[in-house]
């Protein structure tokens, strides 16, 4: 019965260290909120668009959170943004939402999952190449994308390296904490 009480007092103990290990920063000037190891690097209002940008350190996994005012009325975006994230959605939307910024995209294993008050986000995974005339890199990023009555925000988590072989090395042990971040991520309701 001792080493049952110890067993479970140090199990305690550490599950309460791994809770509290984790940081929930929420964003009330953009409307986000995201959680993510409290050991790693962050930096805030990076640009017009990325509200939050964290990184892991050496292991390479990078985070970046984009917060946007969205015009249901604005011409080829969906009045009921609702029904567009959970009904009409297709594979190619992300293309023309994410992959734009990108020489190329592909998109995968495309989802539908709610946020805690029950609102629709779409999840997927990005394989990518970028090249400008400074920098060319390839990637792989999971990726959590809504659209709001008001607003519009994502968050991308991922690796780059200088070819796939590379990336995919890199992905292997990192993606279930991409797929933690990335699944915390929550966009305030208008």
């Amino acid at each position: 019965m001792r080493l049952f009480l110890v067993a479970a007092t140090a199990y305690l103990a550490c599950a309460a260290a791994a809770l509290a290990a984790d940081k929930t920063i929420h964003d009330r000037e953009h409307g986000f909120s995201l959680t993510y190891p409290e050991e790693w690097a962050s930096e805030t209002a990076f640009d017009n668009t990325i509200r939050l940008k964290i990184k892991s350190g050496e292991r390479g996994l990078t985070c970046r959170v984009s917060e946007n005012a969205y015009d249901p009325t604005a011409p080829d975006n969906p009045p009921d943004v609702r029904a567009f994230m959970e009904e009409d959605w297709q594979v190619s939307n992300w293309q023309t939402m994410v992959g734009v910024a990108y020489e190329s995209a592909a998109f995968r294993k495309d989802r539908l999952a709610h946020f805690p008050d029950g609102y629709p986000v779409r999840i997927a995974d990005m394989d990518f190449h970028y090249a400008d005339e400074n920098v060319s890199f390839y990637g792989h990023s999971r990726i959590a994308l809504t659209l709001r009555r008001s607003h519009y925000g994502f968050v991308d988590c991922g690796v780059a390296g200088d070819n796939s072989e590379e990336v995919e090395r890199k992905w292997a042990p990192l993606a279930d904490e991409a797929e933690k971040i990335v699944s915390s991520f929550v966009l305030d309701a208008d």
